[in-house]
């Protein structure tokens, strides 16, 4: 297990490859994930706040029912604050962990909604799947915005460079808070990027010198890309001051065209992630 998870609730998955992860209860955070190969493709901050009702820092935090701040909650939402049950895995030599997290009178006080949301990780030998779902058990339908806010390590930002993003719209959150199109074969994180990038149909590859994952998604149509770049990331508290040269955040979301589900219907977002 990664030494820097300090909280001692959680779910460990392992392959019989030797691959392995490991799932927080604290937010259903996927916390770990190393393929076969034995590498460690999940940032998590040495000083990350594992200590109830925080967010912790790295990892895959669910942003739900609200990314960013496109509404009234606090940012990113709720789900990546609040302990989930585990429902299936857990056991010797599990490869899935399927967590539950359901509304209570205090997310009700923030959010009049009744939810059933499950988060469900599989482990493969040289893959990660994350599957969320959110199911609408109440009598009114609700809308929401998320995103799997994924922290890939990287080894040295300067080698990295992210294919599958040409000729797509996106919002510049650094530069201008206005709508481009990405002219770039391949992104290169030379510089503070907060881009959401709309209905990004197909795949992502991250490539760093040789390593390369390839990030697909279903059900969350846009990506967002993150890296604060040295001067910003020196004033986030729970980051190291070099952290932005050891990660790129590449999230599926949905964010452009907010999504609503009527009583009883079901929504699922799925990003999975390969190591190729």
């Amino acid at each position: 297990m990664n030494s820097l998870i300090k909280d001692p609730d959680v779910v460990r998955l392992t392959s019989p490859g030797g691959a392995s992860a490991v799932v927080l209860h604290h937010g259903a955070h996927l916390a770990s994930w190393q393929s076969a190969k034995g590498t460690e493709n999940i940032y998590l901050s040495e000083r990350a706040d594992f200590s109830p009702g925080s967010a912790v820092r790295g990892g895959v935090p669910i942003c739900f029912p609200q990314f960013s701040i496109l509404g009234d909650l606090p940012l990113h939402g709720f789900f990546r604050n609040k302990a989930w049950t585990l429902v299936a895995g857990g056991t010797d030599a599990a490869t899935v962990a399927r967590l539950r997290l359901t509304d209570t009178a205090e997310t009700r006080a923030i959010w009049p909604h009744s939810f059933e949301a499950e988060l469900q990780v599989t482990l493969g030998e040289d893959s990660i799947e994350i599957a969320l779902s959110a199911t609408n058990t109440g009598s009114s339908a609700f809308s929401f915005t998320a995103a799997l806010h994924t922290y890939f390590r990287v080894n040295a930002i300067e080698d990295v460079t992210i294919t599958g993003l040409r000729n797509l719209r996106y919002l510049d959150k650094v530069v201008d808070n206005a709508v481009h199109t990405d002219t770039d074969e391949r992104l290169r994180i030379d510089r503070p990027l907060d881009r959401v990038y709309y209905n990004a149909a197909g795949d992502r590859t991250l490539e760093e010198k040789g390593r390369k994952l390839l990030i697909s998604a279903q059900g969350m149509p846009d990506t967002v890309v993150w890296n604060p770049d040295e001067e910003r990331c020196a004033t986030i508290a729970d980051l190291p001051d070099d952290a932005w040269r050891h990660f790129v955040c590449i999230e599926a979301a949905v964010v452009e065209h907010p999504i609503s589900i009527a009583p009883g219907e079901t929504w699922r977002g799925v990003q999975r992630v390969t190591e190729v």
